[in-house]
């Protein structure tokens, strides 16, 4: 082997390995194209976002009201931002801005194999802070209560106040019981009576609770999650009226 046959052998055997070629179909996907007539609703044709997800993929949800401060409504499960649509719309003509949205691989948001809901409201209230210096609450209806427990414990800062409608415990292997203990914002839970195990978690939430700045309220009927606020029978009055009360008294609306 001659000497230049040497040379080329070594700065070969040198040289880097070239980088593989990234597969076919591996880009992340981009933020979901606003879809016309969204929840039934032509109202949303222009109120539609994407927010970007923890884990590299967008959520999709939607944007109502003007107002200092954001209510970010957590949907439970089988269920999507439009289950919120008719009690966003309230609080929108109420004074408050209003961000729902859809779950990682639900509804019309993308999809990332890893992580859990309560990075769903954490890139959730990241969101509405990036368009309103105002205060956040958190609005969660059962899984979506268990998820905004859950991150509201570790949002830094934390949101001005927390709401619980139905919220579980436990659920999908996060723990809003072993969280709360760690809450500093003011927080509302709220459970109907005879709602199978919803009112006795509430009741042990509210305990693990420290502080003043916590309220329990068990309304009568069997209502469960954002039904206590949108439909119309036992108990839906006491829930209105409990859920009005907290939030004028933790985040009132303002211009």
């Amino acid at each position: 082997m001659t000497l230049f046959s040497c040379l080329l052998l070594l700065a070969a055997c040198a040289a880097p390995a070239p980088a593989p070629a990234e597969p076919v179909g591996s880009a992340k996907p981009g933020p979901p194209s606003p879809t016309p007539g969204w929840c039934g609703e032509p109202q949303l044709d222009d109120r539609q976002v994407a927010l970007p997800g923890e884990h590299g993929t967008y959520l999709a949800g939607y944007l109502l009201g003007t107002g200092d401060v954001t209510l970010v409504v957590v949907p439970q499960a089988s269920a999507t931002a439009c289950s919120w649509l008719s009690w966003a719309k309230e609080q929108a003509a109420a004074g408050y801005r209003v961000l729902a949205f859809d779950f990682n691989g639900e509804g019309r948001s993308g999809r990332a194999d890893t992580g859990h809901a309560s990075d769903d409201v954490t890139a959730a209230v990241k969101f509405a802070r990036t368009g309103s210096k105002g205060p956040v609450v958190i609005v969660g209806a059962s899984r979506g209560a268990t998820a905004s427990l859950v991150a509201a414990a570790r949002l830094d800062p934390p949101p001005a106040a927390v709401i619980s409608l139905s919220g579980p415990g436990d659920y999908a292997g996060e723990s809003a019981l072993e969280a709360v203990p760690r809450l500093t914002a003011p927080v509302l839970y709220l459970a109907a009576a005879d709602d199978s195990r919803f009112a006795a978690d509430a009741r042990a939430m509210y305990d693990a609770t420290p502080g003043e700045r916590r309220t329990l309220t068990v309304v009568p009927g069997r209502l469960h999650g954002t039904a206590l606020l949108t439909i119309t029978a036992e108990g839906a009055t006491e829930a209105a009226k409990a859920v009005g009360d907290f939030l004028r008294a933790t985040a009132p609306p303002r211009a």
